[in-house]
């Protein structure tokens, strides 16, 4: 039997991305991956946005309406992905735990600005059974996976040494990237900010930021999403280099190797590693994993637990600044 999936919000990541898209191999929705995946029934939506209900219900039929309660009792969904602005986040969890019985919810990210009550998200879940999970999604693609593996196995080895840059906020865009460098380098340990920075919008900030992972340490540069949006990732190994540009549409390794001409001299092996990416149907990866954990399986997905770990040292540098 198919699991039932309610979304709250049908703004960009929920519907909007992909929705004049007719290649079907690009899936960069929640509506599309789930409406795609032969273990879920896209059964609903809820938007304050009459207009944003109507294309839902013309693209993919089922319930859309503006009360997030009648859609959570009415349609009894198995899993709830809150894809509304991050301040009602908190609501939106409670309400789906207080209306219906949901078995998995699905947060963007960042759980919320408030660490109480990200905190109050990730303990209300617990209490009810029920599993939690942050859309940082870049932690189940393929080629997110395969420098995890080589990470593991030494095969890239530590301690690394590097530089993110991000755009748009460390709460939201650059969150990701933090994120992905917990995954793939171990903890946060410690910090020092080396520039303030200015806010961005309401809550968030972009500081640049010297940060000490458990496997080596990045400097978070923070550029002018006004300018153009920019996230790059750049990790030097005692064996070589790891790029992660255009914000994970390419992953290039290049060893470290004699060089030819002058031998005395090691170089970065050239042209590198074209690491293998599906950047294109990332939210398609996201619902297979959350199938997975579903059926009780292990999964890179990012825990309620993960993501508070996430926000709390996020939070921290915004304190510091």
């Amino acid at each position: 039997m198919k699991h039932k999936v309610l979304l709250i919000g049908l703004g960009q990541v929920a519907m909007g991305y992909d929705f004049d898209t007719t290649d079907p191999g690009v899936m960069s929705t929640h509506a599309r991956a789930f409406a795609n995946h032969e273990d879920f029934e896209l059964a609903g939506g809820v938007d304050p946005d009459a207009g944003a209900c109507a294309r839902f219900r013309q693209r993919y039929g089922g319930w859309a309406g503006a009360d997030m309660a009648e859609g959570l009792r009415t349609l009894s969904p198995d899993v709830v992905v809150v894809a509304s602005p991050t301040q009602y986040h908190a609501e939106a969890v409670q309400m789906a735990l207080r209306h219906a019985k949901p078995k998995l919810i699905l947060c963007e990210k960042p759980l919320s600005y408030s660490l109480e009550d990200a905190r109050a998200m990730v303990a209300a879940c617990r209490e009810a059974g029920c599993l939690l999970y942050v859309n940082y999604l870049r932690r189940v693609e393929p080629g997110v996976l395969e420098v995890k593996r080589r990470l593991q196995s030494g095969t890239i080895a530590t301690p690394l040494k590097g530089v993110l840059w991000y755009t748009k906020g460390l709460l939201h865009n650059g969150s990701h990237f933090s994120n992905l460098l917990e995954f793939w380098l171990g903890p946060v340990e410690k910090f020092s900010v080396i520039n303030a920075g200015r806010p961005f919008g309401e809550a968030d900030f972009e500081p640049d930021v010297q940060v000490k992972f458990a496997a080596g340490e990045v400097t978070f540069l923070a550029a002018r999403e006004e300018h153009f949006s920019h996230h790059e990732i750049q990790l030097v190994a005692p064996n070589g280099c790891l790029r992660y540009e255009q914000g994970g549409g390419k992953i290039l390794w290049q060893g470290a190797a004699r060089d030819p001409d002058f031998p005395e001299y090691t170089v970065l092996s050239l042209p590198g590693e074209r690491i293998a990416t599906e950047g294109a149907k990332l939210q398609w990866h996201v619902t297979d994993h959350v199938s997975a954990c579903l059926r009780g399986q292990s999964s890179s997905l990012c825990s309620g637990d993960d993501a508070l770990r996430t926000l709390k040292s996020l939070l921290e540098m915004k304190a510091a600044l």
